[in-house]
């Protein structure tokens, strides 16, 4: 009777080994779209919904909730889930691009549409730009409702140095440029890596698929429009919609005449329109595209046509708040003298003799400060061209907690105390235990005493920092002190002293 009994049990435990893993599905409203992430293999998995939640993590990242936000809508991140066993992250983010808008879906586009959005992602394209080097491209059908998706597998770089590797499916449907984005960091990618991002694009769906609107004329110009003149003619050129009929018009703002000037683009959608202005002023120019099948797009500039004007044009240039480096760039006539004086916390003097046309500057803006951009261009038989700028540089919190570590000494504690006085405003950092803390609400303020030693009757090594509030710490506690040298901190009754700090901030050190 017992052998029988066995029997089903062994079935339950049979139908239990093949039930699947679960999986958790996460839905995305504004594409219309599913997915599913294997269960226990991400952790955290981040949505702009939940980032409130998981603040300790976000500081471990150097982050915090505020700023990750911005990240996300910036950047468009649906979902980042964090695979660390396996130096991951799986990213899944959603754009309303340039390219969204001109294609929409591209499983409604024709062959030589899909061609140039894969051709888009080589050298010289605006994703090399953005730091992506991508290795391979190719269309994959995944049929149902999902239909195609464009497989690459990528290097990305910034400031010379490699960030990542990974492997990327990335489509336009429903409006939005959608990209599934699997992430490996500190190695190469594996085909292990690619496996576990074609696990979750198995499980991709879309709930709805839009129908395709009348779509805008593409239009992108090749090279910018020139903001002054000292000639009258210049070209306009750059890539439409197929057989599209283009047109710019500059309007001058002195008289209210205007001009045309026409071109069709060929069978590759690219034109080029020759522009000539009819007397000296200030034009609007307009550049239209329009297809039989295509809404009207259009662009407008201004443009400033003096003979004799030092004509120049910036692509980069300081705004009202900067960051650690700013970029001072653009372009005037070949063979002119520049000079860039910049004042404030850094200040520096460049000079440039330029041979061609272009001219850049990288200056030093990282400590914080207001700083003036005093830019003057001289050219022979020219008048002399002067630009200023004033703006203000405030690190953010991350940035600032990073410059104090990068700042921070780290010497002995004997030779601290012996030349106290040669460190007297430097930032030093240490690592012992709150050996007391004491709040004196007379003056508004805490002392802590900070022992490097541990010793089995107490500390040794002590060091006093002086908080302006709670400093959040508890006796006992193993932390890294960072803080400013301000002398030393006399023990009257004992005759003694020990290295003070201004406290800049305690992190944990257990």
């Amino acid at each position: 009777m017992r052998k029988y009994m066995l029997l089903p049990l062994f079935v339950a435990l049979l139908v239990l080994l093949c039930v699947p893993a679960l999986a958790q599905t996460y839905a995305f409203d504004d594409i219309y779209a599913t997915v599913d992430l294997p269960s226990g293999t991400y952790d955290p998995v981040l949505t702009p919904s939940n980032l409130s939640g998981y603040e300790a993590f976000l500081t471990s990242q150097g982050t915090d909730a505020e700023t990750a936000a911005d990240d996300f809508a910036a950047q468009g991140i649906l979902l980042k889930a964090y695979d660390t066993e396996n130096d991951r992250i799986f990213v899944l983010t959603a754009l309303e691009t340039v390219d969204s808008q001109m294609y929409f879906d591209l499983n409604e586009q024709d062959e030589a549409m899909r061609r140039e959005f894969r051709v888009s992602h080589k050298d010289g394209t605006a994703y090399s730009v953005l730091g992506y080097n991508y290795s391979s491209s190719a269309w994959k059908n995944y049929g149902g409702n999902v239909l195609r998706f464009l497989n690459t597998q990528y290097t990305l770089r910034q400031n010379g140095a490699e960030v990542c590797q990974g492997y990327q499916k990335r489509t336009i449907r429903n409006g939005y440029t959608i990209t599934l984005d699997m992430q490996v960091y500190g190695r190469k990618a594996t085909e292990s890596d690619l496996k576990a991002l074609d696990k979750i694009m198995s499980s991709f769906e879309f709930t709805q698929i839009l129908p395709m609107p009348k779509l805008p004329a593409k239009l992108i110009l090749s090279s910018s429009v020139p903001a002054e003149l000292s000639e009258d003619t210049f070209t306009i050129s750059g890539q439409t919609t197929r057989k599209a009929e283009v047109t710019v018009t500059a309007l001058s703002l002195d008289s209210s005449d205007s001009v045309l000037f026409t071109d069709t683009a060929n069978s590759e959608g690219e034109f080029s329109v020759k522009v000539t202005l009819p007397a000296q002023g200030v034009y609007t120019i307009t550049i239209a595209a329009e297809g039989s099948e295509t809404l009207r797009t259009q662009f407008a500039y201004t443009v400033n046509y003096q003979r004799g004007l030092l004509a120049v044009s910036f692509d980069s240039r300081p705004g009202n708040t900067l960051g650690a480096e700013t970029l001072v760039s653009g372009t005037t006539l070949s063979n002119t003298d520049i000079q860039l004086v910049v004042s404030g916390p850094n200040g520096y003097t460049y000079n440039k003799s330029i041979t061609g046309k272009a001219f850049k500057f990288n200056v030093d803006t990282s400590a914080d400060g207001t700083y003036q951009f005093s830019l003057t261009l001289a050219k022979k038989s020219y008048n002399t061209r002067s630009f200023t700028f004033t703006a203000t540089r405030s690190m953010t919190s991350t940035e600032r907690t990073a410059s104090v570590r990068e700042d921070a000494a780290s010497p002995s504690y004997d030779k601290l105390k012996k030349n106290l006085s040669s460190y007297e405003g430097d930032i030093v950092t240490f690592t012992g235990y709150i050996a007391e803390m004491s709040e004196s609400k007379s003056v508004g303020e805490w002392t802590v005493v900070l022992g490097l030693t541990k010793l089995d009757s107490g500390y040794n090594d002590l060091i006093y920092v002086i908080c302006p509030d709670d400093p959040g710490v508890s006796v006992g506690q193993k932390v890294r002190l960072y803080g400013t040298v301000s002398g030393e901190f006399p023990i009257v009754n004992e005759n003694k002293s020990f290295p003070r700090c201004e406290l800049i901030f305690f992190e944990s050190a257990e």
